[in-house]
């Protein structure tokens, strides 16, 4: 609900989408801000629009700090969204409308967001510059809660700039900084980045030095990238030749990143014993280091997938209940957390070929990535989420998230449907085949809708027929009633489509349908490419259904009848025993919907 706020000024503004449609006020535009531009954000694409109401309010107010504090918000979040070039512009103008009157720490957020967005746009030396001048701002007697990550940003940009020293004498100053606050994590972070550097200088004695330092800090206060540590100085022991020092580093490491679950550790790491061995002529156990670390790669893109099945349903449910508010009001993320992550992304890692000078190009590239590519990675997901609750069941891949595996299911009591379409053959001949296709999908799609409205799962499409199933994953009791009710549904539409041909003069599908009910086994078909399936007799016996039936006719079993028998809104027409291909004799009925009166 939006909350009320009173208000002397005039100007008054609808924000759109909103329940109740009510206008911003000063007080309410002000606090919302405060909120938008000085904090992290959690949804980019929600905060744009918020963002250029607040800016649009405050231009009528010509109140240019304000509209220059709801500029940094509207760049973050193009820069977050890709559109570096819409970043650029918001934060320049920005730049231009502040003035002494203005937050202090205003200056600092507009350099540090055009710094990483210029980073972005590999113009290091605007990078640089932006970020020198913003430092100089900072005298004796005055700090920034920014100083740290424009530091940062300046050392990126002169790394890739090939000043390796100047980027590193960043770090120091950053080291420095946090040990004089106490800061044990943003310490160990420089103190790696320093390492790294000098690695990329040759001058392994100094990376080594900086990495141990870091590891003794990290031991003190039990950080969580031990792990990282020793897998870098695994590198540098391997760039001075020590062999044995690096597979030994390397080991600790891997208990380590095993300890703590880190998957993708496991895999670089494993990589490089692998590479290791095979350079050192071990080509044994180069094999047998290169199948674990194929093993753990695909075990890694297994457990991504499948974790992103419950960040889409909490994704989902958040939006359920934020959706009425979320313009209103940014929620904020724990800073510690944020902060801790943001950290994180500092770490430049050393590789086998850390001698190598021309890896300082690369090093923005990297961190960059890991910095920026949140929401890209959150957008991969969602669409991965997407496919993979259209390929399996949600309680099946929840069972897949806790357990890693989900196992096959013997269900009592499941009814399933089968249909195909009368002539298909035919029908291909004189369609084209984009015609063809149109018109399956079009069926498919109906049909896919049908199935959810009633609760039933799709299970598969083979050429021209369809099969779906009520009454699991999760069983109940009304499968029969909803598979017919959808079965009857579906005769329906392809009898409306069917007139809508005759009417044109085009050629027309007509249906068989047929329904089971019995037991099935259910589970998961493969390991690449995941498919919900089922198996028995029951499944054989309603595609006998189908193919025993009359076109425009729903056919089903004995046992469905039995289960549906007292249902009221349906009528029965026995038609005896018919000879189904390999079952023998067998009862079955036509079904209708009662006419009502």
């Amino acid at each position: 609900m939006l909350r009320s706020w009173s208000s002397v000024f005039p100007i008054l503004i609808l924000l759109p989408g909103l329940g109740n449609a009510q206008p911003i006020t000063k007080a309410w535009a002000d606090s919302t801000l405060e909120q938008v531009a000085g904090h992290p954000i959690e949804d980019y694409e929600a905060t744009l629009p918020l963002a250029r109401r607040l800016f649009q309010f405050y231009s009528e107010l010509n109140d240019t700090c304000h509209m220059a504090e709801a500029n940094v918000a509207m760049g973050s979040c193009y820069d977050a969204l890709g559109k570096l070039d819409s970043a650029v512009a918001v934060l320049l103008n920005a730049s231009d409308w502040m003035d002494h009157q203005c937050a202090p720490e205003l200056p600092f957020r507009v350099a540090l967001n055009l710094s990483s967005v210029y980073l972005s746009l590999e113009e290091f030396d605007r990078a640089d510059s932006i970020c020198t001048l913003a430092l100089g701002r900072l005298t004796a007697g005055r700090s920034s809660k920014h100083q740290t990550d424009l530091l940062f940003n300046r050392a990126v940009a002169l790394a890739n700039q090939g000043d390796l020293a100047g980027a590193e004498a960043q770090f120091k100053t950053l080291e420095e900084l946090a040990r004089m606050n106490g800061d044990a994590i943003n310490e160990i972070d420089a103190l790696m980045n320093r390492g790294a550097l000098r690695g990329m200088q040759l001058d392994n004695v100094g990376a080594e030095q900086h990495l141990e330092h870091a590891l003794a800090i990290c031991r003190e206060v039990n950080c969580p990238l031990r792990a990282n540590i020793l897998q870098n100085l695994a590198s540098v022991a391997g760039a001075q030749g020590h062999t044995a020092k690096m597979r030994m580093l390397l080991d600790s490491a891997l208990v380590l990143a095993t300890a703590v679950g880190d998957l993708q550790l496991q895999v670089t790491i494993v990589g490089s014993q692998a590479q290791a061995a095979h350079e050192q002529g071990d080509n044994d156990r180069a094999w047998e280091l290169q199948q674990q670390y194929v093993v753990l790669r695909d075990s890694l893109l297994d457990v991504e997938k499948v974790r992103a099945i419950s960040d889409v349903r909490e994704k989902y449910h958040t939006e359920k209940r934020m959706r009425q508010i979320k313009e209103l009001e940014v929620e904020k993320l724990d800073a510690q957390l944020r902060q801790v992550q943001l950290k994180r992304t500092r770490n430049i890692y050393l590789f086998a070929g850390i001698g190598v000078v021309a890896l300082a190009l690369g090093l923005w590239s990297r961190l960059r990535f890991v910095h920026r590519s949140r929401a890209a990675i959150q957008h991969e997901k969602d669409i991965s989420e997407g496919l993979l609750l259209n390929i399996l069941p949600e309680e099946v891949a929840a069972e897949l998230k806790a357990k890693g595996e989900a196992e096959a299911r013997l269900i009592d009591h499941v009814t399933v449907l089968f249909t195909d379409f009368k002539g298909f053959t035919a029908i291909s001949e004189v369609l084209s085949p984009k015609e063809l296709v149109k018109d399956i999908h079009e069926c498919f799609s109906a049909f896919d809708h049908i199935m959810e409205k009633y609760g039933i799962e799709k299970i598969k499409t083979i050429g021209d027929a369809y099969m779906a199933a009520g009454g699991l994953p999760v069983t109940n009791t009304t499968h029969a009633n909803d598979v017919v009710g959808a079965a009857l549904e579906m005769r329906d539409f392809i009898a409306e489509g069917k007139a809508r041909k005759i009417a044109m003069g085009k050629p027309f599908f007509e249906i068989r349908i047929g329904v089971h009910t019995g037991p099935v086994v259910a589970g998961i078909v493969g390991v690449k490419k995941f498919q919900y399936d089922i198996w028995g007799d029951t499944v054989n016996t309603a595609s006998r259904m189908e193919s025993s039936g009359e076109p425009g006719r729903v056919n089903i079993s004995e046992a469905t009848y039995l289960l549906l028998k007292e249902a009221t809104q349906f009528t029965f027409t026995p038609r005896g025993k018919i000879q189904a291909k390999g079952k023998g004799e067998m009862e079955m009925y036509f079904v209708e919907r009662r006419t009502k009166g």
